[in-house]
């Protein structure tokens, strides 16, 4: 018989796993309370988050959220990373943190929307664009003919200032 603190444990991850636009699985084994820490801080910078849960009550929520394909990863020391914006930067951040830790941690796979990523993958989606550089690629992309335009504008302007200041000088002259 589940306790409360176990249902609410699985409708909170449940709510988790449906918001999240990435989840990644990881064996955490290795490393210390402090370093856990600061990798929820770096994701969390990033707008997302990492927990530890245990694996039968995230398998329960995954089976709820209709996102078994992330039931193979669930053995051994699992923490959960969910990235609710910015999946590149989550994934960077988490990558990042791993590679610098210099520890034997392996992200075991997870999803991406709904399809299914190895650790290999979370590699590949560090390397996409961020959230702020794609939301900045498009505003250049969208600022530049409109900037152009102005250039334009303001030239041919300035061309009919100078005819108009050619033309009052001449009828001064005449």
């Amino acid at each position: 018989m589940p306790t409360q603190a176990k249902v609410a444990t699985v409708a909170e991850l449940t709510e988790r796993l449906n918001r999240a636009q990435m989840l990644l699985v990881a064996d955490y084994r290795g490393l210390t309370v402090a370093e856990l820490s600061e990798l929820r801080k770096k994701v969390r910078e990033k707008g997302g988050e990492v927990i530890i849960a245990k694996n039968t009550l995230t398998r329960l929520a995954a089976r709820e959220a209709g996102k078994t394909d992330i039931e193979e990863f669930l053995g051994g020391p699992t923490a959960l990373a969910f990235s609710y914006d910015d999946i590149p930067g989550v994934a960077k951040a988490i990558d990042d943190f791993f590679k610098a830790s210099k520890k034997d941690i392996k992200i075991k796979g997870g999803l991406v929307g709904t399809s299914k990523i190895t650790g290999a993958d979370v590699e590949r989606v560090a390397k996409m664009p961020t959230r702020d550089d794609s939301l900045a690629k498009i505003l250049g992309g969208i600022n530049a003919p409109a900037s152009r335009i102005v250039g334009g504008l303001k030239g041919v302007m300035r061309n009919i200032a100078y005819i108009l200041g050619a033309h009052a000088q001449k009828g001064a002259e005449g």
